[in-house]
């Protein structure tokens, strides 16, 4: 389990990059080398790196397997490194893996809103209201079911397909519902993350959320969601996320 100490400062928390996908996520780059993640992490500076690639519907458990070949790998470094996954909660308290799979990640990063996929289960309601319950929900059967790290990219609506405007989706939450969650997770040790893509594409939603998250007292992890080795290093989104959060 991860989980530090809290602080709302920016430039210390660019420092660990909770969400970073290898070369066994398929959506990532082939030069997303286990080797070549940690080095471009030595020479940015970072404290500690988190590998975090998809599960998938089609493989329960396969990110098991992928542990082990990442262990493997892995060679003594200056940059602590977890070796985790991307978990799916596709549905309200429906997960891709068992949760003995689940259990064996250095850090356990759950995702609620992959709407894109497959085996996502959308909400009967499908208005942007709908959505927002939808991932409330779901995000609070991670909590009640499972012992996350972090959330990935919690509440956030790209991938969301069925609206012109996705912030339609976001502009749903209610503050009261995000504090609640949030407060719920908090209380379990579980942290929040700011996703560099997820914050720069909706700062409106996300100051909101950054600013619930610190008068609850939430830990934030920061996330790149690396797919590329130039998304490594998280100390270049330093100032944007400034400008944005605080």
């Amino acid at each position: 389990m991860f989980f530090h100490e809290k602080t709302y400062d920016i430039d210390e928390l660019v420092r660990y990059n909770t969400h970073i996908h290898t070369h066994f996520s398929g959506c990532a780059k082939p030069e997303m080398q286990v080797k070549d993640i940690v080095k471009t992490a030595e020479e940015a500076g970072l404290k500690l790196i988190a590998l975090t690639d998809h599960d998938t519907a089609d493989k329960p458990n396969i990110v098991a397997d992928f542990r082990k070949q990442i262990l493997s790998e892995l060679e003594e470094s200056k940059v602590k490194v977890l070796v985790g996954a991307e978990l799916s909660c596709c549905g309200i308290g429906k997960f891709v893996n068992d949760i003995s799979c689940d259990e064996q990640m250095d850090y356990k990063l759950y995702t609620m809103n992959h709407f894109h996929v497959r085996c996502w289960d959308q909400p009967e309601d499908k208005t942007p209201r709908g959505f927002a319950v939808q991932m409330l929900k779901m995000a609070e059967s991670v909590v009640n079911l499972r012992q996350a790290d972090c959330f990935a990219h919690p509440f956030h609506a790209g991938y969301i397909h069925n609206f012109d405007d996705p912030h339609e989706v976001t502009r749903a939450y209610k503050d009261n519902e995000l504090g609640d969650i949030m407060e719920k997770a908090n209380n379990k040790q579980i942290a929040w993350e700011l996703n560099t893509g997820a914050v720069m594409s909706d700062p409106e939603f996300y100051h909101r959320y950054f600013q619930i998250g610190k008068e609850i007292g939430c830990v934030f992890n920061i996330g790149t969601d690396a797919h590329r080795l130039c998304a490594v290093d998280s100390t270049q989104f330093a100032e944007k996320l400034k400008e944005i959060l605080y």
